[in-house]
């Protein structure tokens, strides 16, 4: 009687589980051997399993490997794919190219990045002795600086000496 009750028990049970999701292999490109996930300082990417003979490396984008970068969030100065580092920060595929351009992470995409009006350059959130401002990143070539209004800058350029004096009689 107690094999009728394991019995039910084993059908019951194969019933109700749950079915494993396969694991997908996505073969190297170069070699044909099974690429892995790895996750390195500047972010997870993909390695050829049979490293270091084949040193094949994707990017990764969703969790699958490609040969090409994120085409969704491109760099405001060259134009070139944004990729996302492990940290709270993207940075241009063109930065060892001599586009130095990081932008913050925000909710999973690159902060919104603004233009000097002056220059052209973009502009960098900063902190100063009168509280956050927006300055041009091509100080001291170009000394233009905007108030911060709710992470944004207020396109009217401060009065330091104004700024100064405000800071000095708030104390």
């Amino acid at each position: 009687m107690s094999e009728d009750l394991f019995d039910q028990t084993v059908a019951q049970m194969s019933e109700t589980s749950v079915a494993e999701k396969p694991v997908r292999v996505y073969p190297c490109p170069r070699c044909k051997q099974p690429m892995r996930r790895i996750v390195g300082k500047m972010g997870p990417f993909w390695g050829c399993s049979a490293y270091p003979t084949c040193e094949e490396r994707l990017y990764d984008i969703d969790g699958k490997p490609s040969e090409t970068p994120d085409e969704r969030f491109r760099c405001p100065v060259c134009t070139r794919p944004m990729v996302k580092a492990d940290g709270n920060y993207w940075y241009c595929t063109g930065y060892n190219k001599g586009c130095k351009v990081t932008l913050t992470d925000q909710d999973g995409k690159p902060a919104k990045a603004f233009r000097c009006p002056t220059c052209g350059h973009l502009l960098k959130q900063r902190r100063g002795k009168a509280g956050v401002f927006w300055g041009c990143s091509q100080y001291p070539l170009c000394t233009v600086s905007f108030a911060d209004q709710d992470g944004q800058p207020k396109f009217q350029t401060i009065d330091r000496k104004k700024a100064r004096e405000k800071q000095r009689t708030d104390k």
